[in-house]
């Protein structure tokens, strides 16, 4: 092998070896990109994720209030039948179901 042959194949090495660095150091910037995106997306969907979980929070709390009236209507239905009573006891009446309602 000459001198100009091994200076020219050491030349086409050198050349496929930068190219090779290069389309890897371009990749891995292309990752690095695509990564800080990523990360930025999901801080945002992690902010929604909470905003959306603190705006659901009366929703959950839903049940122990219609729990609650619920136990109200059963209070004020009681008092209803007791005082109707009362009325009717007041007033010389009986009522067969013990209370004013129909």
């Amino acid at each position: 092998m000459t001198d100009a042959q091994l200076y020219s194949t050491w030349t086409i090495g050198l050349v496929i070896g930068a190219v090779v660095v290069l389309l890897a150091a371009a990749l891995l910037i292309a990752i690095i990109i695509v990564a800080r995106r990523i990360l930025t997306h999901a801080g945002q969907a992690l902010e929604a994720a909470e905003h959306i979980a603190e705006d659901t929070k009366i929703i959950w709390a839903l049940a122990e209030t219609n729990e609650v009236a619920g136990e109200i209507l059963e209070t004020a239905e009681s008092i209803e039948e007791r005082g109707a009573g009362i009325s009717g006891a007041l007033h010389g009446e009986r009522s067969p179901t013990g209370g004013g309602r129909t």
